[in-house]
């Protein structure tokens, strides 16, 4: 058996809608992962009204993002899914993301760690991962329309 033949046997292949699904359940996951993070630094702060200052506005930012800024990336992702190897019924399950986005990932769950490291004030963090989470929350759902 060639290289080519294993690969392809071996490759974890998936239908277009298992790959909008993932894609999906990616965004939402890791929103959710980083709202609840967030929650759970503004409850720290023991002052129900400072956490909600931070938390309305965050919120709202969050959601704006989503809607005006991550939207538009999961329709282009979706285009992109739909275009992938039209002559084949499955793709490989890690293309529900474009190469370069894998790299941007990484570089954001590094700049979130670095951030954890620095001396920012945890609600003002909690802040904006509130407002990522809720951008990607948002966005989560574009890919249900597919």
């Amino acid at each position: 058996m060639s290289w080519k033949a294993l690969f392809y046997r071996l490759e974890p292949a998936v239908t277009r809608r298992a790959l909008l699904a993932t894609a999906a359940a990616v965004w939402l996951l890791a929103g959710l992962m980083l709202s609840a993070r967030a929650v759970v630094w503004l409850v720290e702060t023991n002052s129900p009204l400072s956490a909600s200052a931070l938390a309305v506005p965050a919120l709202l930012l969050g959601w704006a993002k989503g809607r005006w800024v991550l939207i538009p990336l999961a329709t282009q992702n979706i285009v992109r899914i739909h275009a992938l190897s039209p002559h084949k019924p499955k793709i490989c399950l890690f293309a529900f993301q474009a190469i370069q986005s894998y790299l941007l990932v990484a570089g954001m769950v590094a700049a979130g760690f670095l951030l954890r490291l620095s001396p920012m004030p945890r609600p003002l963090l909690a802040a904006l991962y509130l407002a990522i989470g809720t951008a990607l929350i948002t966005a989560s759902f574009r890919y249900r329309r597919g």
